[in-house]
C-alpha cells in the first residue's frame, strides 16, 4: 500500500479553453498545470509520468519545436523533474518504476533521466507512439521516449504493486491508462491522466477537445466516473487549474 503521495510541479502550458472542455471556450487561453506524482510504499518509489522536457528552461524551441510557440510551455528550473526528485532527498536511481498514463510530450519529458527504472505502459500506446496517425503525430516526440528506457508492456487493467492499479481509459490516445491508488490511510486517489483534463469533463460528461477517438473518450469518462463513485476515490484531473490551486505540492505530501 502507498504511505505517501507527492504532487510534483512540472510547469504550465497555455491552452485554448476549448481543448479543456470541447468545444466551449474557444479563444480563451488558460494556464494549465503539468505535474507528475511520486508514490512512496513498502515496494519502493513509483513515479507517474515524467513531466515536461527540462531542456525547455533554456531552449524551448529545441525542447518542443512548434509547441514552444503554440501552447507556450513555461518552466522554471525547479520544475525540472530532476530537481523535484532531489528536493525530496532522493536520487533518480531510487525510482524503481514509472507508470506512463500515455506517451505524449508533456508526460514523457523526463524519461531519459531514469535509465534504470521500469516503465509501465499499455502495449497499444507503445505501438501507436512509434507509428501514430499523422493528424496527431505532433504530440509524440520520439526523442522523449525512444531513449533507452526499459518498457514493461501491459495489456489491460492490472495491479502494478500492492495498492497501485492501472486501467485502460482510451480515447485521448489509443493506449491511454489511468491509475487508482489505495493509501495506508484509507484514502484513494484516481489519477485520470488526459482522459479527464478538468472536473467539468466529468460533471458535464464532455471530454477534452483533443481526442484520438471521441467515442472512446466518452466510454472512458463513464468508466472513470463509475470507478470513482464505487471506490470513493479523490478524482485528480490532469490539467485543472482550479484543482491544482488546492493541492499540497512537493515537498509536502498527501498521506
Amino acid at each position: 500500500m502507498i504511505s505517501k503521495a507527492y504532487f510534483l510541479d512540472c510547469g504550465i502550458c497555455h491552452l485554448d479553453k476549448s481543448v479543456l472542455i470541447g468545444p466551449s471556450g474557444a479563444g480563451i487561453v488558460v494556464k494549465v498545470p503539468v505535474f507528475s506524482m511520486l508514490l512512496e510504499s513498502d515496494s519502493g518509489w513509483t513515479l507517474i509520468d515524467t513531466g515536461l522536457n527540462p531542456t525547455g528552461v533554456t531552449d524551448p524551441d529545441k525542447a518542443w519545436g512548434p509547441r514552444a510557440k503554440t501552447v507556450k510551455p513555461t518552466m522554471k528550473p525547479e520544475n525540472d523533474i530532476n530537481y523535484r526528485i532531489k528536493e525530496l532527498g532522493l536520487k533518480n536511481d531510487d525510482i524503481k518504476r514509472i507508470i506512463l498514463t500515455h506517451m505524449h510530450w508533456d508526460h514523457t519529458g523526463g524519461n531519459r533521466f531514469f535509465p534504470n527504472a521500469i516503465f509501465y505502459v499499455q502495449r497499444a500506446e507503445y505501438r501507436f507512439a512509434y507509428y501514430p496517425d499523422k493528424i496527431i503525430s505532433g504530440s509524440y516526440m520520439r526523442d522523449h521516449f525512444d531513449c533507452g528506457s526499459k518498457y514493461e508492456l501491459i495489456e489491460g487493467d492490472t495491479e502494478i504493486i500492492p495498492g497501485v492499479y492501472v486501467f485502460q481509459s482510451p480515447g485521448h490516445t489509443p493506449g491511454h491508462q489511468s491509475v487508482l491508488i489505495k493509501m495506508k490511510s484509507g484514502k484513494k486517489l484516481l489519477i485520470t491522466g488526459d482522459a479527464v483534463y478538468t472536473q467539468q469533463n466529468v460533471d458535464l460528461m464532455l471530454p477534452p477537445g483533443n481526442n484520438w477517438d471521441p467515442n472512446y473518450s466518452i466510454f472512458s469518462l463513464n468508466k472513470i466516473k463509475t470507478i470513482q463513485e464505487q471506490t470513493g476515490a479523490i478524482l485528480i484531473p490532469a490539467h485543472d487549474p482550479d484543482f491544482w490551486d488546492n493541492v499540497p505540492r512537493s515537498p509536502d505530501a498527501v498521506i
